[in-house]
């Protein structure tokens, strides 16, 4: 543990883990940000990762030392705050499920919780309702599919070996790798596709992904497929042809500026069909290697004859 890491035991370690993979996006969140920090990562790091300002994941990180992992449900008192509903409102919210989004004067064919839920608040049904307070709401309603749209393909349970596997994975200093144990294990307990996708900030088809090659590949899906990367390759004559070019006046191939940049001179490479591309980067290193400086360089000349080359 180094000095940026929060000494956890692993009772806690393991609660704030299925906090993580809850539904809630918030609580969630509060969940990652500890757990971030028990892996010794910098504040900056954490809130890059989460897309959060230092003063955030710094906010919950005191909240946690004050109040432990209660702290990290309400930030007022520490303690998560229930909704109640009484009777009559359950029932005024069940009969807009039970119906068509057509009766209720939607142009959408399908509910789904968050189309209801702003639907609810619109009409004043209710002020307020998170969208897992909405699925608690309607949880016994038995919704009919003619109105409500079963994307989500079913998700098999893990044996306790591979649960173990992924909460270890959790632990991973690699974030990427980290994140897609969660997105797994989010599912596996119950949270929808879609709701699952909004926690982690990434696309429905990103949590499917990792959770297919989960199930085809197992822990070894986690890993990224890296395309091979072909070095672009230039010959001693296109080197040539680019030093020649750099050696031209601007103006004389149509740049209104007395001296080259980089990146002015990749365009007239381009132009001049001498690369069909070529780095920013690359560039540089050839006209260095050439002792040639855009900046302190030889004065540029009026263009030669110069033959058209390609990349090999």
């Amino acid at each position: 543990m180094n000095q940026h890491s929060v000494g956890l035991s692993p009772e806690v370690v393991s609660e704030l883990q299925q906090m993580a993979g809850k539904g809630n996006p918030s609580l969630s969140r509060h969940a990652r940000i500890v757990l971030a920090r028990h892996e010794g990562r910098r504040l900056s790091d954490i809130g890059a990762m989460l897309n959060v300002d230092r003063a955030t994941v710094r906010r919950w990180l005191r909240r946690f030392e004050q109040h432990g992992v209660q702290g990290l449900i309400h930030a007022s008192t520490g303690r998560s705050r229930k909704r109640r509903f009484n009777d009559a409102v359950r029932t005024a919210v069940a009969r807009v499920a039970l119906d068509s989004p057509a009766a209720a004067g939607e142009a959408f064919t399908h509910w789904s919780l968050r189309r209801l839920r702003a639907h609810l608040i619109a009409q004043h049904v209710i002020e307020e309702i998170s969208v897992e307070g909405l699925r608690q709401l309607l949880r016994g309603v038995s919704l009919p599919a003619t109105y409500w749209r079963r994307s989500d393909a079913p998700v098999a349970q893990l044996t306790p070996e591979a649960r173990r596997e992924l909460e270890d994975l959790v632990q991973q200093t690699a974030p990427d790798i980290s994140r897609r144990a969660r997105m797994v294990l989010s599912r596996v307990s119950g949270t929808s596709e879609g709701e699952t996708a909004a926690s982690f900030g990434v696309s429905r088809s990103c949590v499917r992904r990792w959770l297919t090659r989960f199930g085809q590949r197992g822990i070894q899906g986690f890993q990224a497929v890296r395309r091979p990367v072909h070095p672009l390759i230039f010959t001693p004559d296109i080197r040539s042809a680019i030093v020649q070019c750099a050696e031209i006046d601007p103006r004389a191939l149509g740049f209104k500026r007395s001296r080259w940049s980089l990146r002015t001179l990749r365009s007239a490479l381009i132009r001049q069909a001498v690369v069909q591309r070529i780095s920013i980067q690359h560039l540089g290193r050839i006209l260095g290697e050439a002792g040639v400086s855009l900046r302190h360089g030889n004065e540029p000349v009026q263009p030669a004859a110069m033959e058209p080359r390609s990349e090999l």
